[in-house]
């Protein structure tokens, strides 16, 4: 086959004639190489060992075993704060500045909760649907190992009020989740490749699940896929957004059951 016409001028032609999947898919793939090279809050002890050992000792090495001081109450927040800071700027705020820019509006990429109202019932359903197998997971060595993601034994004071505000930071981290792949990418590709667009989120959607035990990864492409065609159906992410954090929480509960974990105590 001859290569005379794989030019320069072809290569940008082809470019411009699809700049808008191209960009999406791009802007995907630079902001989940970023989350994964710069803020996972693995990154912070990298990127401030100073402010690590001061504020949060116990995350940094592991358990408080030979160290000095234990840190404020709130340091151990820190790291996740770094996390849910960066796929927020990285998973929303970013892609809603784009779009904005490609002249789409925010409810035109699921932010209207609208289409979940009349529907919320369904992800309620959906959720009793998934609990018996959120409980067996909690069963295995690995779930445990992996949850809570907030560890007490971490913490200079584990308490109530460290946990909730955890949660907190954990549920914000949901909207961008669920905003970045089921509304940015899903409607943005949409208009491209129909209800495919939902296969192509599930592609990079599994593979932030590559951190977490194998049941639960497998269990991301189905979830990935029904979430995506809900959303796209409702045209709404917020039952996605609700399903998410219900399960998460279910989830670091049964951890925190299993383990005899809970705080003893509201206040640090």
């Amino acid at each position: 086959m001859s290569d005379a016409g794989l030019t320069p001028k072809l290569f940008l032609a082809d470019m411009r004639a699809n700049w808008r999947v191209l960009t999406v898919l791009a802007y995907v793939a630079l902001a989940l190489t970023l989350s994964e090279y710069a803020f996972l809050s693995t990154h912070f002890g990298v990127f401030f060992p100073q402010w690590s050992r001061e504020l949060c000792p116990g995350w940094l090495f592991g358990s408080f075993d030979g160290v000095a001081e234990r840190g404020p109450w709130w340091g151990v927040l820190v790291p996740q704060a770094w996390w849910t800071f960066g796929t927020f700027l990285l998973w929303v705020m970013i892609p809603l500045g784009l779009s904005r820019l490609a002249g789409t509006q925010p409810s035109e990429l699921g932010l209207s909760p609208r289409g979940f109202f009349g529907k919320a019932w369904l992800y309620g359903v959906l959720f009793l649907v998934m609990l018996p197998g959120v409980y067996w997971a909690s069963t295995q060595a690995g779930f445990l190992r992996t949850y809570p993601f907030l560890k007490h034994q971490h913490c200079a004071n584990w308490s109530w009020l460290v946990l909730l505000l955890f949660w907190a930071m954990y549920a914000l981290q949901f909207v961008s989740v669920e905003f970045f792949f089921r509304g940015f990418m899903c409607f943005s590709l949409e208009k491209k490749f129909g209800l495919s667009a939902i296969g192509v989120m599930v592609v990079p959607y599994c593979m932030i699940h590559f951190h977490k035990p194998l049941p639960e990864a497998l269990g991301a492409i189905g979830a990935g896929f029904v979430l995506g065609w809900l959303a796209l159906k409702t045209r709404s992410i917020w039952g996605g957004v609700c399903l998410h954090i219900a399960v998460a929480l279910s989830m670091d509960l049964l951890a925190l059951w299993r383990g005899g974990n809970f705080p003893a105590a509201f206040w640090p």
